[in-house]
C-alpha cells in the first residue's frame, strides 16, 4: 500500500476510535453534568437574563395565579429554551452568550395590545421625510365655546379667515376640540347634526373643498363632496347608507355630514395617494416603536385603508417590523357601491392567517356596528326620554354592515374587531352570527374555534342571555377600562340605572366570558412634555390601574366591579393571546415560546396599587431582540441604550391621573 493510502487508513482507524470515545463521553454522567440538555440540542443560549422575578404568567384560567415564577430566562434565537434557577440558566452560558444582571427586577411576558390604531400617528412623522401634509391643504383649529351660536360664529371667522389665505380647489380643514368646562359638547353637536350643514358651508367657501372635524362626526362642503365622489366612485351612496340615511330620514350627502371613516379616507387615500410606500412604512415604523418603549410586543389593529395595508405590507417585506401586528381587514368601509360593498368578502376569498409571525391578517373588522357615545344601542334594557332614546342606533338585517359582516362570516371569515358597545346591539350581533350559522350550517365547534371578538364594551352590561350567548359562541370581548370615564355622561342621559351596564369586569369573568384589555398606553390626553412618546398616551399601565381600582372623577365606580391585578394583567398577556390568535406562540413565558419579554423598575405585583402608575418599562425584548433598552438599566448593566426613550416623570404621571386620583 502506497504511504498515501496507509495514512488515509489509519486516520480512519483513528476517526473511529475517536467517534466511539466521543459517544462515551457523550453520554458518560460527567458529560451530563457539564452539558445541560437545552445545550446539547439548541447550542449556548444567546442571551439570558439572571438573578431577577421572572412571572411566567402561564396561568391562563381565571384563578388569581400568576403561574410559575422563575429567576432566570435563557434565549436562543427568537425563542424560550428555558426557565429555573439562577444557577440552572447560567449553565447554558457560552463564551459569546449576553449574560444580564436584574438584580431583582421584576420581568413579565411582552404587552399584547388588542385594540390601538397606531396607523394614524404615522401622519405627524411624514415632515421627516420631506412629505408635507396634508399636501395643497390648510388645517387650522379652534376651541369650541360654550353655546353652539357662539361656536358656529367663531367657525364661520375661521373658515373664512383660511379661505382668504388659500388658493381656488385648496382643501380647508377644520378641526375643533372641546370648551374646558364642556369637553363633549361639540361632539355632541356633531353627533345630533346640529352644529352646521352643507349649505351653509357653500356660504363661506364656495371654491374650496372644505372638512369640519369636531369628533367622530364631521361635514364637508359641496366642492368636497364633488372631490370625493369623483375620486371614489359611489361615496354618496355609500354614506347615505353607511350614517344611516334612510332611518333618520334625512339626505346625508345633501346635509353634508360625514363619519369618522369618510373623514379619515380624505387623510389616507385622497392626501397619501402620491406618498412613496417606502416612506409610508418607515412613518408607521416609527409609530411602533414608540409602542415598542412601553413595552408592547403585539398589537392588533383594524386597517381600513389600501394605503396602509400597502405600508404595513411594505415594512413586513423589508424585515423591520418594530413589533408584530395583527391586523383586521376593513376596506369595506371604504365609500363606493354599498352593493358591491356587501359582496366584497365573498370574492376576495379567506385571508386570515395570511402572513407571518410578525404581520399576519385575523380576520374582518367594523367599527360601524354600534358606536359610541351618545349613540350606543341598549333598546329595552333602559328607559330613557325619548330624544335620547331617539339617539340610539341599533343594527338591523339590510343595514349596510350587518349585510356585509354576515355574507364575511358565511365566507368562511373570522369577525374580529367589531365595534360593541350597547346591550341590544350585542343581541343583534349574537342573532347575526346565528343566521349566517344557519344559512351555511357551520356547526357550533367551528364558531367557538373562531374566537370572533368585539370592541369597547361600554354598555355590554350583564343580563344573563347576554352572557350565555357570549360564552355559547365563544366570543372575546375587548374592553378599555378608561371608558368608565364616560360615566358620567351615560348617567345624565339615563340615570342611576345604566351604572351597572358599565364595564362590570369582574362579574364577565367570574361567570366565564373572555375578556381582554386594550388602550394600553393610550388614551385622551395629550402629551406630557416635548420629545416624550406619542400624542395621547398614557403611563403604561394606567388602563391595568383603572381596571382595579375604578376610579373617575373623585369616585370609584362600581366597586364589586374592581377586579385584581393579576387578572387585570393576564388581560394584556395569556388571554390576549387568544385575540390575536396565537396562544401557542406568545402571551406567556413558556419554553418554546417567543422571547417577547419586558423588564419593568418595580414590581407591579407588589406595590401600592397607585404606584402602579408610576411603573416604567426599562427593556422591551422581541424574539430574543432588544428593540428598547431604556438609559438607566443600560448603564446598570453595560450596554448602549437602544431605541426611543420613555420620559413621563412621576411629576407628570401625577399631573395627568388627576380627574382619576382625587
Amino acid at each position: 500500500m502506497h504511504l498515501k493510502g496507509k495514512m488515509q487508513s489509519s486516520l480512519c482507524y483513528l476517526g473511529g476510535v475517536c467517534a466511539i470515545a466521543l459517544l462515551i463521553l457523550l453520554n458518560s454522567p460527567l458529560h451530563a453534568q457539564q452539558i445541560p440538555p437545552e445545550v446539547a440540542q439548541y447550542g449556548y443560549a444567546d442571551t439570558i437574563l439572571v438573578n431577577g422575578k421572572v412571572v411566567s404568567m402561564d396561568d391562563k384560567s381565571t384563578s388569581s395565579s400568576v403561574g410559575r415564577v422563575y429567576q432566570a430566562v435563557a434565549v436562543k434565537g427568537h425563542r424560550i429554551v428555558k426557565l429555573g434557577p439562577s444557577e440552572a440558566i447560567r449553565a447554558l452560558a457560552g463564551p459569546d452568550t449576553r449574560v444580564l444582571d436584574l438584580k431583582g427586577r421584576t420581568l413579565i411576558p411582552g404587552i399584547i395590545e388588542p385594540h390601538m390604531h397606531i396607523y394614524g400617528e404615522a401622519i405627524r412623522y411624514l415632515d421627516r421625510f420631506g412629505f408635507e401634509y396634508p399636501p395643497n391643504g390648510i388645517v387650522v383649529s379652534m376651541q369650541a365655546k360654550r353655546g353652539l351660536e357662539e361656536t358656529q360664529a367663531l367657525m364661520r371667522e375661521k373658515i373664512q379667515e383660511a379661505v382668504r389665505q388659500a388658493r381656488p380647489g385648496q382643501w380647508v380643514i377644520l378641526s375643533i376640540s372641546g370648551h374646558p368646562e364642556a369637553p363633549n359638547e361639540a361632539r355632541l353637536w356633531g353627533f345630533t347634526r346640529r352644529l352646521t350643514e352643507r349649505k351653509t358651508l357653500d356660504l363661506w367657501t364656495p371654491e374650496n373643498p372644505l372638512l369640519v372635524r369636531p369628533g367622530p362626526r364631521g361635514w364637508i362642503n359641496s366642492q368636497a363632496l364633488e372631490v370625493l365622489n369623483d375620486f371614489l366612485p359611489g361615496y354618496s351612496a355609500s354614506i347615505q347608507e353607511t350614517m344611516h340615511g334612510d332611518t333618520i330620514g334625512e339626505d346625508i350627502p345633501g346635509i353634508g355630514w360625514v363619519g369618522s371613516q369618510e373623514m379619515a379616507v380624505i387623510t389616507w387615500e385622497l392626501f397619501l395617494q402620491s406618498l412613496p410606500l417606502n416612506t409610508l412604512a418607515q412613518a408607521l415604523k416609527l409609530t411602533g416603536e414608540e409602542f415598542s418603549s412601553i413595552g408592547v410586543t403585539t398589537l392588533s389593529t383594524r386597517i381600513p385603508f389600501p394605503k396602509v395595508m400597502s405600508g404595513y405590507a411594505t415594512l413586513a417585506g423589508l424585515g423591520q417590523m418594530p413589533l408584530r401586528l395583527s391586523a383586521h381587514y376593513e376596506v369595506h368601509r371604504m365609500p363606493t357601491d354599498p352593493q358591491q360593498t356587501r359582496q366584497m368578502y365573498r370574492r376576495t376569498g379567506v385571508l386570515q392567517g395570511i402572513g407571518d409571525d410578525y404581520f399576519w391578517i385575523d380576520g374582518v373588522a367594523s367599527e360601524r356596528w354600534d358606536s359610541t357615545y351618545p349613540e350606543s344601542c341598549t333598546g329595552p334594557d333602559t328607559q330613557a326620554p325619548p330624544h335620547i332614546k331617539a339617539r340610539e342606533v341599533c343594527p338591523k338585517p339590510g343595514d349596510l354592515m350587518w349585510d356585509t359582516l354576515e355574507n364575511a362570516l358565511k365566507a368562511g371569515w373570522r369577525l374580529a374587531g367589531v365595534h360593541m358597545v350597547g346591550s341590544e346591539s350585542t343581541r343583534a350581533y349574537i342573532r347575526m352570527i346565528e343566521e349566517a350559522r344557519a344559512e351555511n350550517g357551520m356547526s357550533m365547534e367551528e364558531i367557538r374555534a373562531m374566537g370572533m371578538t368585539v370592541e369597547h364594551c361600554t354598555l355590554v352590561g350583564k343580563q344573563p342571555d347576554i352572557l350565555q350567548k357570549l360564552k355559547d359562541y365563544g366570543i372575546i370581548m375587548s374592553c378599555g377600562p378608561n371608558r368608565i370615564s364616560e360615566a358620567p355622561a351615560w348617567i345624565a342621559d339615563y340615570g342611576p340605572q345604566i351604572e351597572s351596564f358599565i364595564l362590570p369586569f369582574r362579574t364577565w369573568i367570574e361567570s366565564g366570558v373572555k375578556v381582554v384589555g386594550q388602550h394600553y398606553g393610550g388614551g385622551a390626553f395629550d402629551r406630557p412634555a416635548e420629545g416624550s412618546v406619542g400624542p395621547g398616551m398614557e403611563p403604561p399601565f394606567f388602563q391595568l390601574w383603572q381596571a382595579i381600582t375604578r376610579k373617575y372623577n373623585g369616585k370609584v365606580w362600581q366597586p364589586d366591579e374592581r377586579i385584581n391585578r393579576v387578572h387585570a394583567l393576564k388581560m394584556w398577556t395569556s388571554w390576549a393571546a387568544e385575540y390575536v390568535t396565537k396562544p401557542d406562540k406568545i402571551g406567556s413565558l413558556e419554553v418554546g415560546k417567543f422571547a417577547d419579554l419586558l423588564i419593568i423598575d418595580r414590581d407591579y405585583f407588589t406595590i401600592e396599587v397607585d404606584d402602579i402608575l408610576k411603573i416604567r418599562p426599562l427593556m422591551t425584548m422581541l424574539g430574543g431582540d432588544i428593540v428598547v433598552l431604556q438609559e438607566s438599566l443600560a448603564q446598570d448593566i453595560g450596554m448602549q441604550a437602544v431605541g426611543p426613550a420613555y420620559s413621563f416623570t412621576d411629576a407628570q404621571v401625577e399631573h395627568i391621573g388627576k380627574p382619576f386620583l382625587r
